[in-house]
């Protein structure tokens, strides 16, 4: 039996299409202005006016190009951000605000990547796609810098663009914890 589904729709916007969700679907409408999504980090509300669009998808996930972005629920996470898909609960990234102070990607690079998409460099900001893996006992948390999400923060779009310069890896590892083995 098919649950009954309820119309997610966005007022003031007659172009864009309701989408149809189950009842009981991980992805609810809170209020006409928000999207409430049960995610693996819990349940999550994104303003629907802060909606990242990825015309192009991630590497990997070309069909999923509607994002929200939040803080991590955890406190001691801070650093990190959640890159929830607004049309899929169980697609999510957790993502690393690139400090534009730092020397992890020279400046250049970034704005290479920006003159690339028509982004102005000052209206921009770029996110490194974090992944973790274990290998024996260490976990390693790593930052993706050959391919950062690129945003434009005026227009609400964002890119994952790989850099042309092959110096920055695909994992750069930023912490690694040991465990015991049981």
């Amino acid at each position: 039996m098919t649950p009954p589904t309820v119309a997610v729709q966005t007022r003031n916007k007659p172009e864009n299409p309701p989408i149809q969700e189950p009842a009981n679907s991980p992805l609810a409408e809170a209020s006409v202005d928000t999207i409430s999504v049960e995610t693996r980090f819990g349940a999550m509300d994104f303003n629907r006016d802060s909606m990242i669009t990825m015309p192009r998808g991630l590497l990997g996930y070309a069909d999923y190009r509607e994002f929200g972005l939040a803080a991590m629920p955890d406190p001691k996470l801070g650093q990190f951000m959640v890159l929830q898909s607004l049309t899929d609960a169980d697609l999510s990234f957790v993502v690393a605000p690139l400090n534009p102070d730092g020397e992890t990607i020279e400046t250049n690079d970034i704005n290479d990547a920006c003159e690339a998409l028509s982004i102005d460099p000052l209206k921009s900001a770029t996110l490194l796609v974090v992944s973790t893996r274990r290998i024996g006992n260490v976990t390693q948390i790593s930052v993706n810098l050959r391919a950062p999400i690129i945003v434009d923060t005026q227009a609400q779009q964002a890119w994952q663009q790989v850099l042309l310069n092959s110096r920055y890896p695909v994992r750069q590892v930023i912490a690694s914890a040991n465990h015991d083995e049981d």
